[in-house]
């Protein structure tokens, strides 16, 4: 879809309110293996990325800091077009998420 249009509308975004955090870790895979983004390299900085969390509090934090630029541009770029107010109050929006606020 992202090829296509350039952006990516709300209905393709993984959920996040029903399914706990796991799940929809695992449904995020499945998303990138569905969009052929599932690559060994990509699958493979992913794990680092998760694994990094343990080694320290500075991997940590740019784990968090890192996460956080990502999900914030992802998530301008597919609200483009949504009503200001839609997008500021939306909980898709990383800078409502309570640990972004604590940064």
């Amino acid at each position: 879809m992202k090829q296509l249009t350039g952006f990516i509308p709300i209905a393709a975004l993984p959920p996040s309110t029903a399914a706990s955090a796991k799940q929809q870790l695992l449904e995020a895979i499945e998303w990138l293996h569905k969009e052929g983004a599932a690559t060994e390299i990509n699958l493979k900085l992913l794990t680092a990325i998760v694994e990094s969390i343990l080694c320290s509090e500075e991997s940590y934090s740019r784990f968090l800091q890192c996460g956080f630029d990502a999900a914030i541009e992802f998530f301008d770029t597919n609200s483009q077009n949504w009503e200001f107010e839609e997008s500021t109050s939306s909980p898709h929006n990383p800078r409502n998420w309570d640990e972004y606020k604590r940064l």
